[in-house]
Parts: C-alpha cells; sequence; structure tokens
C-alpha cells in the first residue's frame, strides 16, 4: 500500500529529508524535555505554554498571511517582492505589539491570568514574534525554491540552541530559562534563514518600492479575507489552555501541554514536513494541470497508519509512559492524552492537507470554517464548573466535530479539482 509513496520521485526524495530533519530537530527538546521537567516545574512549564500559545497566535498574523503567497507567482521576481514585504510588516506589527504591552501589560496578565512572577517575560513577545514570523517568510522562500536541506538544517539549529541555552539556564537555576532559551533559538534560526535565502535566488536587485506596492494590491485578499477567520482560528486553539488556567490552574496547564507536545510528535515529524512539500508540489501540478489524487491518497494511507500506532500506544500505556519518561508527577498527562488523542489524530490529517485551500484559491471558504471553528470554541465558557476531565470531554468532542467538517472541505475541494481536470481531457 506504501510502496508508490516510497518510490524514488521527487516528492519521496523531499519529503524523506525534511523528515529526517524534522527527526534530528525535534529529537533534541524531545530529548531534553525528561531533563528539563525535571528542573523546571510544572507552573513554569504552565506558564510558558500560556505565552506559546499567544505567541502562536501572533505570529499566525503578523505577516497578515502574505507569507503563504510566496509559494504561488511563477517568477522569482514577483516572490522576491513579496518575502521583502512580509519582511516590513513584521516589522510594524511587532513594533505596534511592543507599544501595546509597554502601556496596557497589566491589563493583559489580568486577562489572561497570566502568572505575575513571570510577567516581565511578555515584553520579549513583540521581538520573538517579528523573528519568528520573519523565518515563516523565508522558510516559504526556501519551500519555493525546493530548497528542503537548508529548511531542515535551519530547524535543528533553533532546537540545537534552544535546547543547550533551557538546560544550561535551568541547570545553574537562572530564572526566565525556558523563554529565553525560546528566543535564543529563534534568534539564531532567522540569522541561519536570512543566510540561506541569499544562496538560493533571492536577490536584492528583484525588489523595489514600487513591486512592493504592486504585489501587495494583488494578494490583498489574503489580508482581506483571511487574517481575521486564521486569528480567530488561532485563538481557538490556544483559548481552551486560557480558559484553563483561569478557570482551573497554571499547573494543569503545565501537565497539558506535555500531553500537547507528545501527542503532537506526529504532527512534528510528518504532518508539517509532508505539508510543505505537497504545498510546494501540487501549486506546481496546478499549473501544470495535472492530478494530485494519487499524491492525497498515499500521504493518508501513511497518515493512517502512524494515527493507528500513536492511538494504540497512548491509549494502553499513556500513564505509565508519562511516568517513567518525565517523572511519576506526569503520570497525570498521561490520563489527559488519553482524552485529548482523538482531537489530534483529525487535527494531524488536516494540518497535512491544509494548503489545499491556499493552492486552490479557496480562502473565503477556509475562512468561513475559521470563524465557526471560533465560536464553537468559545461556547467552552458554557461549561466553566466541570470536572477537568469532563471539561477535556466536551472539547474534546467540538474538536472531532469541526476536524471532520474541515476534512470533509478538502475532500471535496480535491474531487472538484479532479473532476476538472477529466473534464479537460
Amino acid at each position: 500500500m506504501l510502496k508508490r509513496l516510497l518510490s524514488k520521485s521527487e516528492f519521496t526524495k523531499n519529503t524523506f529529508i525534511l523528515v529526517i530533519g524534522a527527526i534530528v530537530a525535534q529529537s533534541i527538546p524531545l530529548l531534553l524535555h525528561p531533563f528539563l521537567r525535571r528542573i523546571y516545574s510544572p507552573e513554569d512549564f504552565g506558564a510558558m505554554a500560556v505565552y506559546l500559545n499567544i505567541f502562536g497566535m501572533l505570529t499566525i498574523v503578523s505577516a497578515l498571511r502574505y507569507e503563504a503567497t510566496i509559494v504561488l507567482p511563477k517568477n522569482n521576481n514577483e516572490a522576491a517582492n513579496i518575502l521583502s514585504l512580509t519582511f516590513i510588516i513584521n516589522i510594524i506589527f511587532s513594533s505596534i505589539l511592543l507599544l501595546i504591552i509597554i502601556f496596557f501589560k497589566n491589563e493583559v496578565v489580568h486577562l489572561i491570568n497570566f502568572p505575575e512572577k513571570y510577567s516581565n517575560y511578555l515584553y520579549l513577545l513583540p521581538f520573538v514574534s517579528s523573528i519568528f514570523g520573519i523565518y515563516q517568510s523565508i522558510n516559504y522562500w526556501l519551500i519555493r525554491q525546493k530548497a528542503f536541506k537548508a529548511s531542515t538544517s535551519n530547524k535543528i539549529v533553533r532546537r540545537t540552541v534552544e535546547g543547550a541555552v533551557q538546560g544550561i539556564l535551568g541547570f545553574f537555576k537562572i530564572p526566565g530559562g525556558l523563554f529565553i532559551g525560546d528566543l535564543s533559538g529563534n534568534f539564531a534560526n532567522v540569522i541561519a534563514g536570512i543566510r540561506q535565502i541569499f544562496k538560493n535566488k533571492y536577490e536584492l536587485r528583484f525588489v523595489s518600492r514600487k513591486k512592493i506596492g504592486y504585489v501587495f494590491k494583488k494578494y490583498i485578499d489574503y489580508p482581506k479575507f483571511n487574517v481575521l477567520p486564521t486569528l480567530l482560528s488561532s485563538a481557538a486553539t490556544i483559548l481552551p489552555f486560557l480558559f484553563i488556567n483561569k478557570m482551573y490552574s497554571t499547573e494543569i496547564v503545565g501537565y497539558l501541554d506535555l500531553s500537547k507536545l507528545v501527542l503532537s510528535i506526529p504532527l512534528i515529524f510528518i504532518a508539517s514536513t509532508i505539508s510543505q512539500v505537497f504545498f510546494q508540489q501540487t501549486t506546481e501540478k496546478k499549473h501544470n494541470s495535472l492530478s494530485i489524487k494519487n499524491d492525497v491518497k498515499n500521504i493518508l494511507y501513511l497518515l493512517l497508519t502512524v494515527i493507528f500506532i500513536e492511538f494504540i500506544v497512548i491509549e494502553f500505556l499513556g500513564p505509565q509512559l508519562f511516568g517513567f519518561v518525565f517523572g511519576d508527577r506526569y503520570a497525570v498527562s498521561g490520563d489527559y492524552s488519553k482524552i485529548l488523542i482523538f482531537s489530534f489524530v483529525l487535527n494531524f490529517i488536516g494540518s497535512t492537507f491544509s494548503s489545499i485551500f491556499i493552492t486552490f484559491e479557496k480562502i473565503r471558504l477556509n475562512s468561513i470554517w475559521q470563524i465557526t471553528y471560533f465560536a464553537a470554541i468559545c461556547s467552552l465558557l458554557l461549561f466553566k464548573d466541570l470536572d477537568i476531565y469532563d471539561f477535556l470531554k466536551i472539547y474534546v468532542a467540538i474538536e472531532i466535530v469541526m476536524h471532520l467538517i474541515y476534512c470533509a472541505m478538502i475532500y471535496f475541494i480535491v474531487n472538484g479539482y479532479e473532476k476538472k481536470i477529466i473534464s479537460k481531457t
């Protein structure tokens, strides 16, 4: 069944490069976590989880979604101007964010119930979001150029620096080690990325103020119809953790953060890597009116195999595995994982194929789903008096329904494209 996926195609080679790179890059923090979880408290990780969730939401919209269009143009001239545009927008966005935190930090802390002793680390958010946002754009350029080895090496640099700083600062009991390590890793990542784009066909001579203005207008639909829905969708992924932080405790968020980390391993190793190659491949095939059906089917077979293995491991060994690897107090993360896994497997599939909405310019359809998803997650506020386990079950039920709809939408887009291809032949 998987032989076709493992054939010596360009798609397979590029996927293999990214998967191996992702395994190496993500193995660094995963191997360090048993050590880090013993030198930092669950509350430290809980505060870091809230911080990273906010950071993730900000970086989704820090370039107004223009970064996703870098792969689309047929010529590098236009793509280079989009890349430069995203750099400018990122810097403006982070500057505004810094002013907000300077003048309204206390209000932000109160709104999200962020622990006071960690509140000064919120000042790092504008810098980290700007740095990471710029790298997101760089990574899309590397995907466009099929420079998957460069993309992979940058991830390894980031995780190595991040893990080393967090480990050293934690060992010497220096406050803020998790936050400073994250900043250091992202900074190293963007420095490596800037070097890589100049090695991969990015030239400043392509860029001009007039051309930047041209691509700003040409792709205006992305910020116009996609920024707010994407922001809401991103918010929907972090709101449950913010709700739990406010209604229960930061310590519980710390346990849930570990569940999220472990359950996301297939998402990190496979979905995020395959999706990058798939995005470039489907965009190219669309330009040439070629079928993508076999690519989708073969990837889906692989995803279902990985999902089956993860499900069996978590359902039968969850608490024991977490307790053994991360310490006895984290066995509860295994119990949470047995509930959360049902939503993660569907998210795993949806995330892998999410670029289809961009490739086939179904941004408005995706936006409708994102807004609906946000509204559905907000309904969790109606269940604030429940036991944490019951709260998680309702959250997972909402996730399952919404991601089944998302997967159905992807199916109909691909099916519609395939019918269109057949009608032309």
